[in-house]
């Protein structure tokens, strides 16, 4: 904006409205046109007398860059909406996954007799123990927002404010406590309120990420206490899958608690973990030690889970809630517990009415090696033996 300034003099009656610094006076000429302002001697933001100029101050241009970035995100989520013509999801149709990291994120929030609000605040609790590791809640919640399964709020400022955007059978607008208790029946009532899953896998795949998610959070705490940087990868993500299917958790927290100490002392490992470098030469490391251990038939200590690491809500959701077990999870290879988990999923997830084949079916009785279940449909009622 070219003016041409005639007369400028310090006005100390008049404060900034950003900075609160002395503003000045200044009488200018545009076009042969007076233009009359304050301008602060700090910031040199412009408070014009005529309302058609516009301050160009590098906080007012920031602000009007915010106000255009979220409008076209608002635009952009219109026009996906319209695309997805307002398509809204059965909890059922949720992965495994995304039921349990929901859950996670509404139980300590969502109680009867306490206030709540009908949408997630991100920003309020982004930094709670939800997950094993932050980048991990990260990723899942950019599923869940690229999914339109939570939305943000419309004409909204706050981005990290989102609606859940499912149903549930007999509730046209369920509110976020229906969801939550609906939730908590799948994954605390022991499968006899329905089941959160479709077959055992989804079950076995979600155990190997939780687990594999605390070998990372174990790295990472490891790591801070000397201001290094470590993260998961595929590649390191794959590998400790492999891990988990001979070790214990405790065991792969033993390899790597050595490892790290090694590369600390031979000062490899980088401040930042700039493309990975940490975490490939941790793997690398831990290749080594496993291929050792075999050649020379090691065997491998087991490291407790240490008590001044944080305990996600997904991991005792999923572990002592969900699965029934205690901390001995982190003493024995999968494979082990597996073996006492599996049959019951895979009886749950295959259930039908002997009758009629409907999967409506509500339990009447559950022991640990006996169900009764009612069907819904033509009223037949089955007993099976779940071992």
């Amino acid at each position: 904006m070219q003016l041409q300034i005639l007369q400028k003099q310090l006005d100390e009656s008049t404060r900034c409205p950003l900075c609160q610094a002395a503003m000045h006076w200044i009488e200018a000429e545009q076009y042969e046109q007076g233009i009359f302002f304050h301008e602060c001697h700090h910031c040199q933001h412009r408070v014009f007398q005529d309302q058609r100029h516009n301050c160009h101050c590098e906080k007012c241009q920031s602000n009007r860059k915010k106000i255009t970035q979220e409008t076209a995100r608002q635009e952009q989520r219109k026009i996906s909406a319209r695309k997805k013509e307002n398509f809204e999801y059965e909890l059922t149709q949720l992965s495994f996954m995304h039921k349990l990291f929901l859950l996670s994120i509404l139980d300590q929030q969502v109680q009867e007799h306490h206030r709540y609000n009908e949408f997630i605040d991100w920003e309020q609790i982004k930094y709670h123990t939800i997950t094993p590791n932050y980048l991990f809640q990260h990723h899942l919640l950019k599923q869940l927002v690229k999914d339109q399964v939570l939305v943000p709020k419309d004409f909204s400022d706050e981005v990290h404010q989102y609606y859940i955007n499912v149903r549930l059978d007999g509730y046209s607008e369920p509110s976020v406590y229906s969801i939550t208790q609906q939730l908590r029946h799948l994954f605390f009532e022991n499968l006899t309120q329905g089941i959160p899953f479709k077959d055992a896998e989804e079950v076995k795949s979600a155990l190997y990420m939780v687990l594999y998610q605390e070998i990372v959070q174990f790295a990472q705490h490891y790591c801070r206490t000397w201001g290094i940087q470590i993260a998961g990868n595929h590649a390191f993500q794959a590998f400790c899958f492999r891990l988990l299917d001979v070790l214990a958790v405790g065991q792969i927290y033993y390899l790597i608690q050595n490892a790290l100490e090694y590369l600390y002392k031979s000062k490899a490992l980088q401040a930042r973990n700039e493309n990975f470098i940490n975490t490939n030469l941790l793997k690398k490391t831990l290749q080594q030690y496993r291929e050792k251990s075999l050649t020379e038939k090691w065997e491998t200590s087991t490291l407790p889970r240490p008590n001044n690491i944080p305990f996600s809500r997904m991991s005792e959701i999923l572990l002592f809630k969900f699965l029934g077990y205690d901390e001995s999870i982190f003493f024995h290879p999968i494979r082990h517990a597996w073996k006492r988990i599996e049959p019951r999923l895979n009886f749950y997830s295959q259930k039908r009415c002997m009758h009629c084949g409907s999967s409506d079916l509500t339990v009447e009785y559950d022991a640990n090696d006996y169900v009764s279940l009612l069907c819904r449909n033509c009223k037949h009622q089955d007993h099976y033996f779940t071992r």
